[in-house]
């Protein structure tokens, strides 16, 4: 993918011929973006979101119990250090439910 600024901001632009297939148990994205997109995996999931729009979590559980979500996606557009502590407290938190510690 690529960043394409145009009239209405940035879009994020899908590169042809770049698909691969990975076999994976887990799959964690971290593609950074401006705000949180409503539409697609949120609104497919309906997730639940906070007053500003981000995606509303506990413990950052997010309303599917099977899904968790941090960095700016939980507090909008931020410093990429908070996103990766973010990430790694997600990581623990993740861990913790998976072992029904939560």
């Amino acid at each position: 993918m690529e960043w394409i600024k145009n009239a209405d901001g940035w879009k994020i632009r899908e590169l042809p011929g770049t698909d691969f297939v990975l076999e994976a148990d887990m799959v964690i994205l971290a593609t950074g973006f401006l705000h949180v997109v409503h539409n697609g995996l949120v609104s497919d999931l309906e997730l639940k979101l906070d007053k500003q729009g981000n995606v509303a979590v506990n413990n950052y559980q997010t309303s599917e119990p099977m899904v968790f979500a941090a960095g700016d996606a939980i507090s909008g557009a931020s410093l990429v250090v908070r996103a990766i502590n973010n990430g790694r407290e997600a990581a623990e938190a993740v861990n913790y439910w998976l072992q029904g510690k939560n």
